[in-house]
């Protein structure tokens, strides 16, 4: 017989795994641009004052959310601009 216990344990187990699975290929992504931008030599942070300029911010094709310029991924969504 399986108790109750047991079964919220299998069922956080699953949250998580999926929880992680999710997560990986924004994080591999997040690490290969980084990679990509020390190679290049450029910045590494988009700069403080990126916004004085005038320049409009992007906005995300997924989430439809407005960025700030600089960013390579969505503030909300947190995908690929």
């Amino acid at each position: 017989m399986v108790t109750g216990g047991e079964l919220y344990l299998l069922a956080v187990t699953v949250l998580a795994l999926v929880a992680l699975a999710v997560a990986v290929p924004v994080l591999l992504d997040i690490a290969r641009e980084g990679r990509e931008r020390l190679r290049a030599g450029g910045p590494t942070r988009p700069a403080d004052d990126a916004d004085s300029d005038g320049a409009d911010g992007v906005r995300c094709p997924h989430c439809e959310t407005e960025n700030e310029p600089g960013y390579a991924y969505c503030e909300e969504c947190s995908r690929a601009l």
